[in-house]
């Protein structure tokens, strides 16, 4: 399966590569008032407007401040971005060599000496924040 790894306080997650529309460097972040702690705001994509998680608390690693990196990823219904911290890369899983913990997670594989936690994104939305994927 081939998947997007994003790195996250110090912390490996993938999404499949299927989802993944685009990767913006430096994305131009509006804050929204009082806004729940797992989204930092939104960005807009050639006019869209699009929810910028927050990785780092979606995965429970820690909040992230001003992620240089995001990834748009397509939903069942709509588009988020995911917060990197650093350029994410891609990757070819196989098997993997654990199942996840927790809500939202797929499956731990093994790539480059790490290990990589596999995420289904719309999950890890409706278990972790206080946000739903948009309807």
């Amino acid at each position: 399966m081939r998947v997007l790894v994003l790195a996250v306080n110090a912390a490996y997650f993938a999404v499949p590569m299927a989802t993944v529309l685009q990767v913006l460097r430096h994305p131009v972040v509006t804050r929204v008032p009082l806004s729940p702690s797992g989204l930092l705001g939104v960005v807009n994509v050639r006019g869209e407007i699009v929810p910028l998680l927050d990785t780092g608390v979606m995965t429970a690693t820690g909040a992230l401040s001003d992620p240089p990196f995001a990834v748009l990823v397509n939903g069942e219904k709509d588009v988020v971005a995911l917060a990197a911290e650093e350029l994410p890369t891609a990757a070819d899983f196989e098997e993997p060599v654990g199942s996840g913990t927790q809500p939202g997670e797929l499956g731990v594989y093994s790539h480059g000496g790490r290990l990589v936690v596999l995420v289904d994104v719309e999950e890890l939305v409706k278990n972790r924040l206080d946000l739903k994927w948009a309807s």
